[in-house]
């Protein structure tokens, strides 16, 4: 119950009067037996300093002010049971008003209310010098740069960062955010062994490194930062065992997926050639179906990008003679040159495969005539940053051929400022 009263503004008021009611009291009852000849007790003089928040009146809707100080320091003096009831009730302001003011510098006074008849005011400025600006608001683009690639635990590579949320609005004067394009946080991978989450508190910063005076929101972004081990693409290979049935043949085996990722240590990657399913049974087979087999995760790999596969089995009858020319059962690889396009070679180094291997599906007939001059491979960054990520495959094939892989391919995109900045590390 006390502590209820004590959080009242009138509870403490009425304590504070009391307080100075009683010390006038003590005082003039103290004057009283030492000169019985004055009529009226003398109160004792005092002064104390106090650092009070300064606030602004404006039309917080459509302006924003700047150079306003957030606190000024007021000398006060005059009766101690005054200055006693002015720092218990609080009940006192600093402020500036611009409420009648436009766009633009302004030397505007500070003002102060609220201490007491009685108690003379010195504040530390009398005038403070302000800019209004229009309020604007803007919706920008958030991007992640990771920070200390290079002391990632070894074996270890990041990922695409992903934001959320993407874009945020940032408000402020007009004249201060019209050049903020783009948020860019930073965040350090030193050390960092697993996928990551961290909660980021924005920070706009002006052109000579100091933060602006805007607001963002939502004012919270999560980054997330996959680490994983390093990978790279091998092609798949059906393993069979058994037979087929009597009297009926295997013609083929076909991958619905011709590739797959593998994550290992450096050194294990280098040492894998392919993929291999686990042995398909063939035992009894009398017809073409589709089965779903296992991927063998290679020795020393931790993982796979997945698990199984599904594989086409073409059986035929023993003494069957018919064409295969019309089905979409034959395929065919080519190794085709890559081009790439959409990144600032001034500002960036690329690593990325010069040629790959593409598995291509359709008619026999078709593919017999393809070479990899009938092949545009072709790798879009536009717009990507520093970092790795795995890039959607722009292909030009011949009418009735069709691309089975990679749909994707692995690049590294490297800043100019990374490299200098490692450089002078080492």
């Amino acid at each position: 119950m006390i502590d209820q009263w004590l959080q009242h503004k009138w509870f403490l008021r009425v304590i504070a009067l009391a307080l100075a009611i009683l010390l006038y009291f003590m005082v003039a009852e103290t004057s009283s037996s030492t000169n019985s000849t004055n009529a009226l007790p003398i109160v004792g003089q005092s002064s104390m300093t106090l650092d009070v928040p300064v606030e602004v009146f404006f039309d917080e809707v459509q302006y924003v002010a700047y150079n306003v100080p957030e606190e000024m320091s007021v000398e006060l003096q005059g009766p101690s049971s005054s200055l006693t009831m002015t720092k218990l009730v609080k009940d006192y302001q600093v402020f500036v008003d611009l409420t009648n003011l436009g766009t633009g510098f302004h030397r505007v006074p500070v003002e102060a209310r609220g201490f007491g008849g009685d108690v003379n005011v010195e504040l530390e400025r009398d005038t403070v010098e302000i800019y209004i600006d229009r309020k604007q608001t803007v919706e920008v683009p958030v991007s992640v740069n990771l920070l200390n690639k290079d002391q990632l635990p070894e074996g270890k590579v990041v990922g695409d960062a992903d934001i959320e949320p993407t874009t945020v609005k940032v408000s402020g004067g007009a004249s201060r955010i019209q050049n903020v394009q783009e948020i860019t946080l930073n965040v350090d991978v030193a050390n960092q062994s697993q996928t990551f989450t961290r909660e980021l508190t924005p920070t706009i910063l002006d052109a000579n490194g100091n933060p602006l005076n805007v607001t963002v929101e939502p004012n919270i972004i999560s980054v997330s930062v996959p680490v994983y081990e390093q990978s790279a693409v091998f092609p798949i290979e059906a393993v069979t065992t058994g037979d087929v049935a009597e009297d009926f043949r295997l013609v083929d085996t076909l991958l619905e997926e011709t590739e797959v990722r593998v994550f290992a240590p450096p050194d294990v990657l280098d040492a894998i050639d392919t993929v291999e399913t686990e042995p398909i049974d063939l035992d009894g087979i009398d017809k073409t179906g589709k089965v779903t087999a296992t991927l063998a995760v290679p020795e020393g790999a931790s993982s796979l990008e997945m698990k199984q596969v599904e594989v086409q089995l073409l059986v035929r009858a023993a003494d069957e003679s018919r064409d295969d020319t019309g089905e979409l059962t034959e395929r065919v690889r080519l190794t085709v040159p890559v081009t790439v396009r959409g990144y600032d070679r001034t500002n960036f180094t690329l690593q990325a495969p010069e040629v790959i291997g593409v598995t291509l599906s359709g008619k026999r007939s078709l593919l017999e005539s393809i070479t990899s001059n009938s092949v545009s491979v072709t790798l879009d960054l536009t717009g990507l940053p520093s970092g790795l990520h795995g890039v959607d495959v722009d292909y030009e094939v011949p009418k009735g051929v069709t691309v089975v892989s990679p749909k994707t391919i692995d690049i590294e995109l490297t800043s100019v400022d990374e490299q200098t900045e490692t450089s002078s590390i080492q």
